[in-house]
């Protein structure tokens, strides 16, 4: 190989090995009522158009065995051709034996022999480390709707993934007239009370803090929409059933400090 092409190849595999935008990822459950991040096979075949617009994919024949349909996909990228090979199930049942799967075998095992091949090129590899991948949709709250971004806080309770709600970067929200022009970015409290009297893995009544919740906003009425503000700019959600039990813990502390008073004087 000459210095050119392998000078060309490292440029193309930088490129489609990037992490997608964030709002690109899709979410499926797995069985068990587990959770997956991934990428439909569409968004992988743009990031190939994108990047090397001239590449060429093929497939071998299908095999089957049981209950499973076989094929293999190679993707050639200036000359250099890599293969993976795609397993899908011909049928899906449920445990009440309802048919479950979508579409032909035959499309599900192109699309998914696609994303294997791509994969050997980098493309979506990153999604292997579900961890890094939902820190790196955390970090990007801003760019998902409140749907995606309950999907992520679930899934970080899901894997375990201690991640403070104050490394939340929040942008100022233009608000609502009786808030003035703008207000500023809200800060949680500091934790340093719970921290000291409670372990890290500490649990909470999330029934209990709702009613606080509740009773807290009618002292100080506190109207739903400052209520919904406020959620926003600390964890990117308009509703509070998308909070982490820590979260709503997090968010009742807010709403009792002075940063909430100081941020809608």
């Amino acid at each position: 190989m000459n210095p050119e092409i392998r000078d060309e190849l490292r440029r193309i595999q930088a490129e489609l090995k990037k992490p997608f935008p964030a709002a690109a990822h899709e979410f499926r459950e797995l069985p068990g009522g587990k959770k997956w991040v991934f990428l439909k096979w569409q968004t992988i075949r743009e990031r190939l158009d994108e990047v090397c617009p001239d590449w060429i994919s093929d497939y071998s024949d299908v095999q089957y065995l049981g209950n499973d349909a076989i094929c293999r996909c190679g993707i050639t990228i200036v000359g250099i051709r890599k293969e993976a090979i795609a397993s899908v199930p011909i049928s899906i049942t449920s445990s009440s034996g309802k048919e479950m799967s979508r579409g032909s075998a035959a499309d599900r095992l192109a699309a998914e022999a696609l994303k294997n091949g791509a994969e050997t090129w980098g493309v979506g590899r990153y999604l292997d480390d579900q961890v890094f991948t939902i820190r790196y949709l955390w970090e990007r709250m801003t760019e998902l709707d409140d749907a995606a971004c309950g999907e992520v806080r679930r899934l970080s309770e899901q894997y375990k993934i201690h991640i403070k709600a104050a490394q939340l970067q929040t942008k100022p929200q233009k608000s609502p007239s009786n808030f003035g022009e703008s207000s500023p970015p809200r800060q949680l409290p500091s934790n340093s009370t719970r921290e000291n009297t409670l372990p890290a893995d500490a649990t909470y009544d999330r029934t209990l803090l709702n009613a606080e919740i509740e009773s807290l906003l009618k002292r100080k009425n506190i109207q739903i929409q400052q209520a919904q503000d406020a959620l926003f700019n600390l964890f990117k959600v308009r509703s509070r059933q998308y909070l982490s039990d820590k979260q709503l813990a997090d968010f009742l502390d807010y709403l009792k400090s002075p940063n909430y008073a100081t941020a809608y004087s």
